[in-house]
């Protein structure tokens, strides 16, 4: 008696590559996608990157702007609180002591339309930048305004109670040029006035 093998038939073996042909489609759309997936996840992180490092350059371009105005308030201080000496300089926001920050108090564009404002309490004044030769690529407006809080103790210049610590709200908004990024920063600064 022989043993023969019978012989696959034709419709199994087709149907044995549609089956392996169908799962390889199926391997390499899997693959597809998770590829996309990690092509997107990275182009949101460096996005996200490019943000953050434009976010702390507005900072940095902020922090350069604050020793512009330092310099601006140091000039017109003349020893008397800048209620007094600052009241005509566009920088100076004259409003009522502890007003909350101009960009809450009026209208979301507050930095849109307060440069050149003839309204004391909704102006500001912009900035001019070092720039070592060219065109910094940002804009930077600034607001001064009083906090209403005040102390003898705290100005250790002159002799005890000669002095009173004045202090001022600085609200900078740093623009780049591009607008796609700006940064609003406040700053508390103390003047030490002399007492009348």
């Amino acid at each position: 008696m022989s043993c023969a093998t019978p012989a696959p038939r034709a419709g199994a073996r087709r149907s044995q590559a549609g089956d392996i042909t169908l799962v390889t489609l199926i391997f390499l759309l899997v693959c597809l996608l998770g590829l996309l997936v990690a092509m997107r996840s990275s182009t949101v992180e460096t996005l996200m990157n490019g943000n953050n490092l434009a976010r702390q350059k507005d900072v940095q371009v902020g922090d350069v702007a604050l020793r512009q105005v330092e310099s601006q308030i140091l000039s017109t201080y003349g020893g008397a609180p800048l209620e007094t000496s600052a009241v005509n300089q566009p920088w100076y926001r004259d409003v009522t002591a502890g007003t909350a920050a101009p960009q809450t108090t009026t209208t979301p564009t507050y930095w849109d339309t307060c440069l050149g404002n003839s309204t004391a309490s909704l102006r500001c004044a912009a900035l001019t930048l070092p720039s070592n030769g060219t065109t910094p690529p940002y804009t930077a407006y600034v607001v001064v305004q009083p906090t209403g809080r005040y102390d003898t103790t705290s100005c250790s210049v002159g002799t005890a109670g000669q002095f009173t610590a004045e202090y001022y709200d600085i609200f900078l908004h740093i623009v780049e040029s591009s607008g796609a990024t700006a940064v609003n920063t406040e700053t508390v600064y103390r003047i030490c006035t002399i007492n009348s």
